[in-house]
């Protein structure tokens, strides 16, 4: 401990950074973590998790307000719970000689915590009670297996401080305040960006100074007389970029800039993964912009900005640029922290290209599998982060953790070359389900039950058991082989044949609904019964539920369901789906409209006496009403009202303008009184 300052002088001399696991209880931990910060006289400490009640603290779910900013040590309290985008994110914030002091119980007994993480990978919080957690399993073994890592177990001494090799890194500026090579380049390239009017998007993984270039450019444009302004998803992730710039930088949030719409010769946006794909797109349109982001997920689109934004700017702006930082900035290459936080979260997961031909073979693959093999584990995690825009790292503990996942896996020559990740769902208890319908019950999960039953109006879906396929992939080497309708038909034949791990009533799958997509499931003979009334803030596309039956009682069933969303379209292509081109339609394959007055009269009673969705229920309130006769009869002030509401296209906020209503609460309230004029009462259940 006396030797504790020096050796934190010699690890920033060399620019490394290293890890400290303090394993035992919590408070034991807690003390230890506050003084060790402490003796090195550190003002710049970040605890996440619960800290001592001297020292301030972010809540492990809130970590995004910590970036953008840098810290000599960083108090990570895993007793608060695991989170791994938090963990991953926080990381690199550290700087050169930074401590990272990881707080968890002792490491045998770290897996059957229970861990407050846990909760966000099951639908009801008890049901993480007296689980194990694979991930926390791999992640102490991985702890353990590096050299680099220190550990101080309760009740042990203090452990010795490994020699450091007299390595020094210089962290220097050159006289246009760059650190490296890399550095002044990509700051050539904004420049040359900005006087050409061209789009560029700078791109790296933490600590390699890309907010501080933005800082930097800024600068040389404000002292030029351009405009400048510069956004980001939250003030506090613009430090580094303000801290940077010589000049008077104005911030402005993304909401606020759409709205006011400044005048501006250059929009700075950093962060950028964090803002939804349809908004980059407006200000890409509007600006010469600078979009500066790490694509490893921490933010909240995660491979969003690669995936779906980066083409998406190709067809709007063909001569966009773009640069990469892969040198550290803030620690030395040498640095053994960041390798270490990328095996353990496996952001370099990569899948294997596998042959183009070949037979394949189609299996489950456990998740005893993956602690066995940890390169498996690598390979298939890479794969699907090839299918979603929306990987994190927090989807590796969900396919470690969750105890409702299942992976399907198609493999050539031993390779893996297709996968899909299936989750189960459905089966809710009564009193759930009812809650569930009347708009009083949101669980976690169980997305295809709770939407059809809330949004599509079909009370019963949550009593029917679900297999949704959550993605599904095929290598990019081996598309277009028809490899995803193999892997498929394996799943429904298996379900068809009463596997007992698969046993359930439909295979599903919600997905934003492309053309090619609907083609795609419907020609592996799934039916529509869904699609979303908005739009996704990230591919700008509506979502598309389909089903393929697996029992009798689905296949009962699932006509019914369909005739009730077709009768349902027809009413949403006059109002919130008219901008969908007939094209699109076309695509969509639909049995003719059949509601049923019972249905439609069900979905009245709860939305007049529950919390019903309005815009959801529309259709089958505007079928109801014409169907029937108020018993309690309506003004003609009131009649007016309700036909506003129920007008295809009627936005309640617009409408509530209109009758002089405080807003959109207090129109859908007066709505709910008005139905309650069909009804003599309300159900005593």
């Amino acid at each position: 401990m006396t030797e504790w300052s020096h050796w934190r002088r010699q690890l920033r001399h060399n620019g490394e950074r290293r890890l400290l696991v303090l394993s035992g209880n919590e408070d034991w931990a807690m003390t230890q973590a506050r003084e060790l910060a402490g003796r090195h006289g550190e003002a710049r400490t970040l605890w996440l998790g619960q800290a001592p009640a001297d020292q301030a603290s972010c809540a492990i779910g809130k970590f995004q307000g910590a970036l953008g900013r840098e810290y000599d040590s960083l108090v990570f309290n895993a007793y608060s719970g695991l989170h791994p985008d938090a963990f991953g994110a926080a990381v690199g914030t550290l700087v050169a000689g930074g401590m990272l002091l990881l707080l968890c119980p002792p490491l045998r007994e770290w897996p059957t915590y229970a861990d407050p993480d846990l909760v966000r990978y099951v639908a009801l919080p008890e049901q993480a009670a007296g689980l194990d957690s694979p991930f926390l399993h791999r992640f102490a073994t991985l702890l353990q297996q590096d050299t680099a890592v220190l550990f101080w177990r309760q009740e042990a001494p203090f452990p010795p401080l490994p020699d450091l090799s007299p390595a020094p890194w210089r962290r220097e500026r050159d006289r246009r305040g760059c650190l490296n090579p890399q550095q002044r380049h990509a700051l050539m390239m904004l420049l040359h960006a900005a006087r050409r009017r061209q789009p560029l998007v700078l791109t790296a993984d933490r600590g390699r100074g890309k907010s501080s270039l933005l800082g930097l450019a800024a600068g040389r444009w404000l002292a030029a007389g351009y405009r400048v302004l510069l956004t980001a998803p939250s003030p506090g992730a613009t430090a580094q970029a303000l801290a940077h710039c010589d000049g008077p930088l104005d911030f402005i949030a993304p909401d606020t800039l759409l709205a006011q719409r400044p005048d501006a010769d250059i929009l700075l946006v950093d962060e950028a993964a964090a803002i939804p794909v349809p908004m980059l797109l407006t200000l890409a349109r509007r600006y010469c912009c600078i979009f500066a982001s790490t694509e490893h997920g921490y933010e909240g689109t995660g491979l969003g900005f690669q995936l779906k934004f980066q083409p998406a700017l190709t067809t709007l702006a063909p001569d966009w640029q773009k640069v990469h930082l892969d040198m550290p900035a803030r620690w030395s290459p040498q640095d053994p922290l960041e390798p270490l936080v990328f095996r353990l979260l496996a952001l370099d997961a990569d899948p294997i290209t596998p042959p183009r031909k070949g037979e394949l073979s189609m299996g489950w693959v456990s998740r005893q599998q993956f602690l066995d093999d940890d390169r498996l584990l690598q390979q298939l995690f890479g794969l699907l982060t090839l299918a979603h825009y929306q990987t994190r790292p927090s989807d590796l503990r969900h396919l470690l953790d969750a105890p409702e996942l299942s992976l399907a896996v198609a493999f050539r020559a031993g390779i893996p070359v297709a996968a899909a990740l299936l989750t189960r769902e459905g089966t809710l208890a009564p009193t759930l389900a009812q809650a569930i319908w009347r708009g009083q019950r949101r669980p976690r999960g169980h997305l295809l039950p709770q939407s059809l039953s809330f949004h599509g109006g079909i009370e019963e879906a949550c009593r029917f058991s679900y297999q949704r396929v959550m993605r599904i992939v095929v290598h990019p080497h081996c598309q277009q082989q028809g490899i995803g309708s193999q892997l498929l038909s394996w799943l429904q034949q298996g379900l068809q044949q009463g596997m007992q791990q698969d046993q359930c009533d439909f295979l599903g799958a919600s997905f934003g609904a492309s053309p090619e997509l609907l083609d795609f499931w419907q020609n592996n003979g799934f039916a529509a019964v869904r699609i979303g009334l908005g739009t996704d803030g990230v591919s700008g596309l509506h979502a598309a539920m389909m089903l393929w039956p697996c029992s009798d009682a689905a296949r009962q069933a699932l006509p019914l369901w369909q005739g009730q969303f077709s009768a349902n379209l027809a009413f949403y292509r006059r109002g919130l789906l008219r901008e969908l081109p007939d094209t699109w339609w076309q695509h969509l394959k639909l049995p003719a409209p059949a509601s049923t007055a019972a249905r439609d009269s069900a979905i009245a009673h709860d939305f007049a006496f529950c919390h019903r969705d309005l815009l959801c229920d529309r259709p089958a309130l505007v079928r109801f009403i014409q169907e029937n006769a108020p018993l309690v009869p309506l003004s003609r002030h009131q009649q007016a009202l309700l036909h506003a509401l129920l007008t295809p296209g009627a936005l309640p906020a617009e409408v509530a303008r209109q009758q002089g209503l405080s807003g959109q609460k207090a129109v859908i309230q007066q709505c709910r009184q008005l139905l309650r004029h069909f009804f003599s009462a309300p159900s005593e259940t």
